[in-house]
């Protein structure tokens, strides 16, 4: 960046009125996925303008912020600067017959950095925030971690995006959380969960960061797991681990039988096709049927149930997510059942199977209209 071109641009810009101002280098936008600055600040980028490379800026910055943002451009016409106020819908436009820019983006109205949101969660556990939140150790927010996180999953599964928008913000509270109270005791703070995960990341997608190929997914899966024991390797953990160890078994069974399967798929443990899959299920129900004892018979129904997850899981589909999402069918179809009753009058033990077999089937004609 040229520093005479930044001290021109801050006297421009009356830089007494402008706090905490961040001048980036903005040529790193061009290898880059996203914004550099964070949107409640006020952020002046320094942009040599390529012009095959224009659309990639633009689309950065129209992910970022609204068609009608006001982005204030700066360049040099003549000996002189100029200055205009450019909407990002227009800003390929704007940009086309430019050699060198400077974006001024002013602070966005609202809550939007990250370090003010932990700023917000150290101000509630503070010896004069909220006595709740006070309260609260890692042990204690178990369950409010477990709903949340079920929560995310049924906006995911209603396909409802403001829900799952407000969702989401639920379970961040919940892992800044946890993160301020570890920093108390001494244990880790933010920045380095950060850290490791970005860390992880990197090192677990050497076939986008370096030099390595794989085939397809399932060699993405298999270099995943060769990495995760290079790691336990160079940590120094020398006794045996399983591959299925890290799944945790508080999950609900569904889960855990489909991560266990997908496990061991990644180390080839697997089926190469869909037809002993189904056979697979074929024997189970034999084996139910055939069944002598109490005992054998519930052992045979957990051998289908894990098969059946293993069908679901070579479909490409979330055993769990399939589940709960007939469990929501079913509840709505029952409550129509329930409510039709009611509103005649009657109630379920007044009427007999045959009459709310025919109410679930007209449950079903209004969820799914027969086409004319």
């Amino acid at each position: 960046m040229n520093l005479n071109e930044i001290k021109a641009m801050l006297e421009l810009l009356d830089f007494d009125k402008v706090k905490g101002i961040h001048i980036i280098d903005g040529n790193q936008l061009y290898k880059r996925y996203t914004l550099i600055h964070n949107l409640d600040s006020y952020s002046l980028y320094a942009i040599d303008i390529h012009k095959d490379r224009i659309s990639k800026l633009v689309e950065l910055v129209n992910n970022a912020y609204a068609g009608d943002y006001k982005v204030h451009c700066y360049y040099k016409k003549g000996s002189s600067w100029r200055t205009e106020i450019v909407k990002t819908k227009n800003l390929k436009e704007f940009l086309i017959d430019k050699q060198r820019v400077y974006l001024l983006f002013h602070p966005q109205k609202g809550h939007l950095s990250m370090m003010e949101f932990q700023e917000l969660i150290s101000r509630l556990r503070a010896p004069d925030g909220c006595p709740w939140d006070r309260k609260q150790t890692h042990r204690t927010l178990r369950t409010n971690l477990l709903e949340e996180t079920y929560e995310v999953l049924d906006a995911i599964d209603k396909n409802d995006s403001k829900h799952l928008r407000e969702e989401l913000g639920d379970l961040l509270l919940q892992i800044v959380l946890h993160s301020q109270i570890a920093s108390e005791n001494g244990e880790f703070s933010l920045s380095e969960v950060i850290c490791d995960i970005h860390k992880k990341i990197i090192h677990r997608h050497p076939h986008v960061f370096k030099k390595i190929e794989v085939d397809d997914i399932q060699g993405v899966m298999r270099n995943w797991e060769k990495l995760k024991n290079e790691e336990r390797n160079n940590k120094g953990i020398k006794k045996f681990i399983s591959i299925l160890s890290s799944i945790p078994k508080q999950l609900p069974s569904l889960s855990i039988a489909q991560k266990y399967q997908e496990r061991a798929a990644r180390v080839g443990f697997d089926w190469r096709e869909l037809d002993p899959v189904f056979k697979k299920v074929e024997e189970e129900i034999a084996e139910i049927k055939s069944a002598k004892t109490k005992q054998g018979l519930e052992e045979e129904l957990g051998d289908l149930l894990f098969a059946v997850v293993n069908l679901i899981r070579w479909y490409g589909f979330d055993a769990e997510s399939a589940l709960r999402l007939t469990n929501a069918k079913f509840r709505s179809r029952f409550e129509y059942i329930e409510k039709t009753i009611s509103a005649r009058g009657d109630s379920l033990t007044d009427i007999s199977l045959s009459e709310m077999d025919a109410l679930w089937e007209k449950a079903k004609q209004d969820e799914f209209p027969t086409e004319v």
